[in-house]
């Protein structure tokens, strides 16, 4: 007799159908190959959805037995998880304290941090939301490069599209890895482990009130390639060198060194996508005269080297896609 792994979805206002839908639906393609795979299953994966209209939590009308798993998906619309959701974090507590590993996509960290499931805990989300959560939650350990982390316990997966990433995982805790690979060929999904940090942008924090940081701002954006250093930034500023360091990561959350490697690399990254330029060209037009040194620091920004960032996001590498149909 097969056992049954409960996995129940958390659909709150906002949350991406396409997730709710898609990990259904990837819970149910692993029982057909289970089925294919083995002749009688051990495990078979079913799966529910709890739903938040308004006030109470609306269960399943029938439920056997508890979760094995529940996930909280990407919330696209609106913002309900920002807001107070009493309601889910009691759930969630409830189901932690009696073994249910609890699991979320992007926005539904937001869920789990409320809950209080991620203090001194390391988690990642979305990276364009890394400021909110730093912000709301300076407790939690946030580390917006990885696309999934995981305790045995707790689960958190990165962007949008990560509940896929999630799912595989979920799944891979319960079959063979022969499993998860034809899962992976049958859905013609990549089943090897991937970063946020391949697909990130540097987005700088502009709307902040310190306008002779933004002057400063504004100029590295400018002369990035030119060679600047953190006493010069304080002289455009007419700053001493240790007020404009606080004033600057006041306002931006970087620090002057950091937040002008940041530019410098993005500018690579749009050279490196657009362009047939060569790697050492390319570090040299942003600024970097040791092209060791910057591919060193690429890496280390993207994961990947300059040489494996273009192969995978050139405009050229996406033509060649297209062309091969």
């Amino acid at each position: 007799m097969s056992q049954t792994i409960l996995v129940a979805i958390v659909v709150i206002p906002g949350t991406a159908r396409s997730a709710v839908y898609g990990l259904i639906d990837l819970f149910q393609s692993a029982n057909r190959i289970l089925a294919e795979l083995q002749q009688a299953p051990d495990i078979a994966f079913q799966t529910v959805c709890w739903q938040i209209e308004q006030d109470p939590l609306a269960t399943p009308e029938i439920m056997d037995i508890p979760p094995s798993l529940i996930i909280v998906p990407p919330v696209l619309e609106g913002q309900a998880y920002l807001e107070p959701q009493p309601v889910v974090c009691s759930f969630l507590q409830n189901w932690h304290r009696q073994g249910t590993v609890i699991s979320s996509a992007c926005a539904g960290a937001f869920l789990l941090a409320q809950a209080g499931l991620l203090e001194g805990r390391k988690a990642t989300t979305h990276w364009q939301l890394e400021g909110a959560f730093r912000y709301q939650y300076p407790s939690v350990e946030l580390d917006t490069d990885a696309m999934l982390l995981a305790d045995s316990d707790l689960v958190t997966a990165g962007g949008v599209m990560s509940w896929m990433d999630l799912g595989l995982y979920l799944i891979g805790r319960y079959v063979p890895p022969t499993v998860v690979q034809a899962l992976g060929r049958f859905l013609l999904v990549d089943t090897g482990a991937r970063q946020q940090s391949y697909y990130r942008s540097f987005i700088p924090v502009l709307d902040h009130s310190d306008r002779v940081i933004l002057g400063v701002q504004h100029h590295i954006h400018r002369e990035y390639a030119q060679p600047l250093s953190v006493i010069q930034m304080a002289e455009l500023a007419h700053l001493t060198e240790r007020t404009f360091i606080r004033r600057f990561h006041k306002a931006t959350g970087l620090k002057p060194g950091e937040y002008l490697q940041q530019q410098r690399l993005h500018k690579a990254r749009e050279l490196l996508e657009n362009t047939e330029t060569t790697i050492e060209r390319v570090a040299w037009r942003v600024g970097y005269e040791d092209v060791s040194a910057f591919r060193r620091m690429f890496q280390k920004r993207t994961g990947l080297t300059p040489s494996q960032f273009r192969e995978r996001f050139s405009n050229r590498a996406i033509d060649g896609v297209k062309g091969a149909g």
